[in-house]
């Protein structure tokens, strides 16, 4: 699924041993030569004695990350974050003064903003290059498995630096995994357990909502970025976990749609959502509901009759970071009016 949705986000086009000879490595041995001394009476032999003094192990934390490679993190003073959600999990956790560089998916907190404006930016993690990396000198590089190609990824590990790839999450559950593994990497686990506690909280909130409702409408996803680029999310995306934990059916998931799909008005009209989702900035670039219903097959569903639109903004809706129980809050209380008291 993670390539899929790889795939997807780049046709968007946004933008050792130290020693070999049998020995043991890093020991360091000291030998006294015997020393005889001979008088007429006396003969006194010191034996030759050899000590041993083994280097000790550099401290710091062993992360064996969801490609299988086990990387030694010993310095996070200069880190370069290649997701959006990592990159909020890091400042949530205090330490985002540590981050040098971002990739293109970073669009919160407004922090960054002065961070990518002066120059910290290392261009689009699925489409990764080494040298922007590699320039900022980073001692640890974080991302998850949406990360591509895998020859940058060796080319700046065979540099020295550690590049800790974490499993893309795409269910609720496995948002409080990602802030644990992300706070255990940086050598600050309490306060990831802090965080985590946090975050479910929010989850757990709104998740009761959602209980309460005594409707449960159809909703599908549908990612525009243009009139060229429309695609249907399915199954196995963070989009689905979202839509069935605001207490909706996902019609996409439910078709036998999987990751993302390009759109076609007879899947979409089949699929018959009373509600579409629809990232904010491409709704908006598209022009709005009027240009939406421009869309083959959005006006012939029930969502389209109804203008049922809802509009998110995408770090928010589906990074699955920090934020995430208050964005699945929003929108429960959007899909569910009678829910929402605070109107």
């Amino acid at each position: 699924m993670n390539r899929k949705f790889g795939l997807l986000m780049i046709a968007l086009g946004l933008l050792a041993a130290a020693c070999g000879n049998g020995e043991a490595a890093g020991d360091v041995t000291t030998t006294t030569e015997a020393t005889t001394t001979t008088s007429e009476t006396t003969t006194t032999t010191v034996a030759e004695t050899t000590t041993t003094t083994s280097e000790p192990e550099p401290e710091g934390v062993t992360f064996v990350g969801a490609d299988g490679v086990e990387s030694l993190i010993t310095d996070t003073s200069r880190i370069v974050s290649l997701n959006g959600d990592l990159t909020e999990i890091i400042f949530e956790l205090g330490l985002g003064d540590s981050i040098v560089a971002v990739d293109i998916t970073t669009t919160y907190p407004p922090e960054t903003e002065s961070l990518k404006d002066g120059g910290g930016l290392v261009g689009f993690g699925q489409q990764l290059q080494p040298e922007p990396v590699l320039a900022f000198e980073p001692t640890l590089v974080l991302g998850d498995t949406q990360i591509a190609p895998p020859e940058t990824i060796e080319q700046i590990r065979s540099a020295g630096i550690p590049v800790v790839i974490l499993e893309y999450q795409t269910t609720l559950p496995g948002v409080e995994t990602k802030i644990r593994q992300v706070a255990e990497i940086l050598g600050v686990p309490e306060s990831g357990e802090e965080l985590a506690a946090r975050v479910n909280a929010d989850i757990d909130e709104a998740l009761a909502l959602a209980a309460q409702a005594t409707e449960t409408p159809n909703a599908a996803y549908v990612y525009i970025r243009g009139p060229q680029l429309v695609f249907l999310f399915g199954g196995g995306m963070p989009t689905s976990a979202m839509i069935e934990g605001a207490g909706a059916i996902d019609v996409a998931k439910e078709s036998g749609v999987f990751g993302p799909a390009i759109l076609t008005p007879e899947a979409l009209v089949a699929a018959a959502p009373d509600v579409i989702v629809v990232p904010e900035s491409g709704f908006e670039a598209l022009g709005g509901a009027d240009a939406f219903l421009q869309v083959p097959g959005v006006a012939e569903t029930p969502a389209g009759q109804a203008e049922a639109f809802l509009a998110y903004d995408e770090a928010y809706f589906f990074n699955f970071g920090p934020r995430v129980g208050l964005a699945l809050m929003d929108f429960v209380k959007d899909l569910h009016p009678e829910l929402d008291t605070d109107s």
